[in-house]
């Protein structure tokens, strides 16, 4: 008896540690699956933000928490000269050039998407989704005043965004995750986004709502107190519908409807909310 208890002792302690191992690699992977709800196109955001002003138009940037992304702030402020490029981006020369890495490298480039071309040492804002052969770098994206870049021209002054001295309220980020593909948005400071941000994070259905919508119904109704009606509703818009509990994201133009609010806009990945279907993930992403 005891020498049979004697030889299950290695046999117990083998199944231990591969159960522990499994546990553990489980574990591993839901965090990993958890820090990626906060990466856009692979990459973090930091809390640089930056504005490029030319001809009386303005574009907001939110910069990714990259060496080159630090390294063109740190150059700030400047006063450049914008050059056209292939009728689809405003392109200007940073007086130093900057440190790119492999993953921050992609070749199909998004209308408001800040970027960096190495071999010319050029940073460049993107008006038109643009493919190109050669390898371009994510510095950021635009976070308001996309569709002005295309009305700039001539020279532009690019500036920090400062925090002031008592220091800003966090602003309240939320991505859609699904099939691949990641979309942020940008919360208000509404009684609403608030609420639905505090429910987060969420596994749940999408639906298919309209010709312009999908939809989602959040555990909780929210308190629409202190929330602007939606207005002019546009690609991209997060809205709530009162009536219904369900939160819309709008993928087309709509205008506005009783009982409508608005809780925020995307400022990433708008293109693939045509695409959502099935169960997503919803998370958080904090920036100061």
């Amino acid at each position: 008896m005891y020498t049979n208890i004697i030889r299950l002792a290695p046999m117990l302690l083998f199944g231990f540690i591969v159960c522990a191992s499994i546990v553990a690699c489980i574990g591993k992977a839901r965090a990993s699956e958890a820090d990626s709800d906060s990466l856009v196109n692979g990459l973090a955001l930091s809390d640089m933000k930056v504005t490029i002003t030319s001809k009386g138009h303005t574009a907001t940037f939110q910069l990714y928490g990259t060496k080159a992304a630090q390294e063109f702030y740190d150059q700030l402020p400047l006063k450049l000269d914008l050059t056209n490029f292939r009728d689809a981006q405003w392109m200007f020369y940073p007086p130093k050039k900057l440190s790119v890495t492999a993953n921050e490298a992609y070749h199909d480039g998004k209308k408001g998407e800040l970027s960096y071309y190495e071999p010319w040492g050029d940073a460049f804002m993107l008006y038109k989704d643009f493919y190109a052969g050669d390898e371009m770098h994510r510095l950021g994206v635009g976070l308001s005043g996309i569709d002005d870049i295309a009305e700039m021209s001539g020279n532009a002054i690019i500036q920090k965004i400062e925090q002031n001295a008592a220091g800003d309220e966090a602003t309240m980020q939320m991505t859609v995750s699904a099939n691949g593909n990641t979309i942020v948005f940008e919360l208000n400071d509404s009684s609403a986004a608030k609420e639905l941000y505090s429910q987060l994070p969420l596994d749940i259905a999408v639906e298919n709502y309209s010709s312009n919508e999908k939809i989602f119904y959040p555990p909780k109704k929210l308190n629409t107190a202190n929330t602007p009606l939606a207005k002019n509703v546009q690609a991209g818009t997060l809205a709530y519908y009162a009536p219904w509990g369900d939160v819309v994201m709008f993928y087309g133009s709509f205008g506005s409807a009783s009982g409508l609010y608005e809780l925020g806009h995307a400022i990433t990945g708008r293109e693939h909310i045509k695409q959502l279907s099935g169960t997503i993930r919803i998370g958080t992403g904090n920036t100061p």
